[in-house]
């Protein structure tokens, strides 16, 4: 069958209306396209802008608690060891993306690291933030302190007392002390003894 002039035009008439219908549609798709774009931009602009801004908070909260758990931990140092003028000075420092805390001691001017005051520092500059971590995971106020406080020096033990005490009344913790040191029982709300008896070892209250 031939075909005529006026079957060719109807045939191309119908192929450029598909045509057209395609180039509308790809019209369309770009226009949408073009907004999603628009507004995923705008989305990474507001996204920056509060990523600076919770940057910013996160930097201000970790100062804030360097400088809270500071102030205790010196508060302690100066209440035990009366006769030095010992403070902590964690120092906040950035390597690549992460905060790294250093843990400074100072002393008249001169600043070590977590030990270079000897163990008794550490000793109870360990004991302060472990009280610090119940209280900032708020964990169960209570701590098992197994002669801990085995290397403080005798003279200080008054004053490690008075500490303990201070912080158990002052932050609600229970605190449970194992020693041989007998320094501690004037600061102690009880204090039980550990006796031999011929059902073998048993406990006795004497405060």
């Amino acid at each position: 069958m031939d075909i005529t002039i006026l079957d060719t035009i109807n045939i191309l008439e119908s192929r450029y209306n598909k045509m057209d219908g395609y180039f509308s549609a790809l019209l369309a798709k770009k226009k949408e396209l073009e907004k999603e774009k628009d507004l995923l931009q705008n989305e990474i602009q507001l996204l920056t802008k509060t990523g600076a801004v919770l940057k910013h908070m996160l930097d201000v909260m970790v100062r804030d608690e360097m400088s809270k758990m500071a102030s205790l931990i010196t508060y302690g140092l100066k209440t035990v060891f009366y006769d030095q003028d010992l403070s902590f000075l964690p120092v906040i420092t950035k390597k690549g993306d992460k905060v790294h805390i250093e843990l400074n001691t100072c002393d008249r001017g001169i600043q070590g690291n977590y030990e270079s005051f000897g163990g008794s520092v550490a000793v109870i500059e360990s004991f302060l933030l472990r009280i610090l971590c119940v209280l900032k995971m708020k964990l169960a106020r209570f701590m098992l302190l197994d002669e801990t406080f085995a290397s403080v020096g005798s003279s200080y033990l008054r004053e490690t007392g008075k500490l303990i005490q201070e912080l158990s009344k002052k932050m609600g913790l229970d605190i449970l002390l194992v020693t041989h040191q007998s320094q501690f029982q004037e600061c102690a709300d009880h204090v039980y003894q550990v006796k031999e008896s011929k059902d073998g070892l048993i406990m006795e209250k004497i405060k």
